[in-house]
């Protein structure tokens, strides 16, 4: 449902809380304490350093590197190694085909011209969930490349890590995450590090700017999900009369079964005939 009114931007500006994405992407990518102590409470064994180059998609940070390319949140180490953090709050399903678009793109850039494929720094997409995408209830899941043959793993450089804040059992993780996936579902703090995020919530709340920024975004983000539905639509009523066409079937039968298929209009079903058809 589009978000049309002042109100209703108003009350989902007043609820919003980490999981919302663009909140999300302003606390991780504007604190860069933040960021750093959130990559090491999910990747402890890299014994992360410092950050740097961090950009958050919804920050007035140009990236000319990554042109065209939206990160929620992207960050290097000070080894070089690439950083791209994503908030999920519903399931829609793609979450395979997502995780290989960031990685594609942070692995375009991850070996300089002229490099050894030996010097290609190590990428990692990590998507912080709030549905359990690996059905098993686990916190967390990370995903790798075998053969099939003989489950040999290929070292790719590649790493996949989704996050489940709704694992109902945290014992197997350290109690900082835990806290973090907590705070994620409940916006609870119970540790200094979600203080931390309360705090920092708190204050962009408080930020008149930010808010007038937050409703304008809300707007441009329901304008491009309903472009992108029209988009699929008119490209699957496309395919349908293509596929009529194939079968032989004649403009005035397109016609006629156009609109008991899709609830096209006649006048609708003409005018895409003549797209497709009329040279």
């Amino acid at each position: 449902m589009a978000l049309s009114t002042k109100k209703e931007l108003v009350r989902k500006w007043e609820r919003a809380s980490l999981k919302d994405s663009v909140v999300f992407s302003w606390i991780v990518s504007e604190h860069q304490d933040v960021c750093l102590q959130l990559l090491q409470l999910i990747l402890p064994k890299l014994q992360i350093i410092s950050v740097h180059d961090v950009k958050g998609e919804y920050t007035q940070k140009e990236s000319t590197a990554f042109h065209g390319v939206r990160f929620d949140v992207y960050a290097e180490d000070e080894q070089g190694k690439m950083y791209d953090i994503e908030m999920q709050v519903i399931d829609k399903h793609d979450l395979g085909k997502r995780i290989a678009y960031y990685q594609s793109n942070l692995v375009r850039h991850a070996l300089l011209a002229g490099q050894s494929y030996s010097d290609k720094v190590d990428t990692y997409v990590i998507f912080v969930c709030n549905f359990d995408y690996g059905g098993a209830k686990l916190p967390v899941y990370t995903t790798r490349v075998i053969l099939s043959e003989n489950g040999k793993l290929i070292d790719t450089g590649e790493h996949n890590i989704i996050l489940n804040a709704k694992a109902p059992d945290l014992s197997g993780i350290s109690q900082g995450l835990a806290a973090f996936l907590r705070y994620v579902d409940t916006s609870v703090a119970t540790d200094s590090f979600t203080q931390k995020l309360d705090e920092y919530i708190a204050e962009l709340k408080r930020d008149s700017e930010k808010r007038l920024g937050y409703m304008e975004l809300e707007q441009e983000i329901v304008a491009r999900e309903e472009y992108a539905k029209k988009k699929a639509l008119e490209e699957e009523r496309e395919k349908i009369v293509k596929n009529m066409l194939n079968e032989g079937y004649t403009k005035e039968q397109i016609i006629d079964l156009m609109p008991k298929l899709t609830g096209m209009t006649q006048n609708e079903v003409v005018a895409l005939y003549d797209k497709l058809c009329v040279k």
